[in-house]
């Protein structure tokens, strides 16, 4: 939807991951549950979606420095509001924060950068549903469901002289996409042993989906919107019949 024109990198090198992950889980109740974790990523040869070299305007996915350091933490519950022989009613969150950080290759820094956050990755992340079942011979099930991720990276920037490998006071910054909240339904009825039905709702706020960009203008830098468009709401009925 916003136009963006990448290409491929025949000299991409692939990533290799390290995790480690640490979790506590409680459950207070059948069918709760309340956790903690903590976890750590290492990413050698990382790679970002950056602007190709040249004055193409153009996108390329590359190797832009040696290593990128995750750290987070995520809490998540689920707890049933009510749970009876006819109805369950039950409510569920995560939250997700995250410390990135990825050295930068020569040709990929800019004003002054030789660090930088990982593209793709939200500080924030909180997730949330709401579901409910009518626990009848002929079963229904509803769920609601929202989204809210932070800010973050879209498109690593870098200096506009990347054939030198030298520091340039013309540079294109970080492009960063705002955060967003995005809701979601479901619905699926049994009409009869064989027959059931299930309507699908996605991305019922339809958010504006922005991207900013600090342009240098007049020796100052200016945030810029440089993207702005809305992906529409998906609407889906589907019948599914048993034989």
């Amino acid at each position: 939807p916003n136009g963006r024109v990448i290409f491929g990198n025949e000299n991409l090198e692939r990533s290799e991951n390290y995790n480690l992950d640490l979790k506590y889980e409680f459950f207070p109740e059948e069918g709760g549950v309340l956790s903690a974790a903590t976890f750590y990523k290492q990413i050698k040869n990382p790679i970002n979606l950056t602007v190709a070299k040249g004055s193409t305007g153009f996108f390329t996915y590359a190797n832009t420095g040696d290593q990128a350091d995750i750290f987070g933490i995520e809490l998540e519950g689920k707890y049933d509001v009510i749970k009876n022989d006819d109805h369950t009613l039950n409510t569920s969150f995560n939250f997700t924060r995250m410390w990135t950080n990825q050295d930068l290759s020569p040709n990929f820094q800019f004003n002054g950068n030789r660090e930088n956050d990982l593209e793709g990755a939200s500080e924030y992340i909180v997730n949330g549903a709401l579901s409910y079942t009518l626990n009848k011979e002929k079963e229904l099930n509803a769920t609601l469901t929202g989204n809210w991720a932070s800010d973050k990276i879209s498109i690593l920037g870098t200096s506009s002289d990347l054939s030198t490998g030298v520091q340039s006071p013309v540079f294109d910054s970080n492009i960063i996409e705002k955060g967003f909240v995005t809701v979601d339904f479901t619905l699926s009825k049994e009409l009869t042993k064989k027959l059931n039905v299930k309507f699908t709702a996605k991305n019922l706020l339809d958010p504006k989906i922005e991207e900013t960009q600090e342009i240098l203008q007049q020796g100052d830098l200016q945030e810029e919107v440089v993207s702005s468009y809305t992906k529409g709401r998906t609407f889906d009925l589907k019948v599914t019949c048993k034989f």
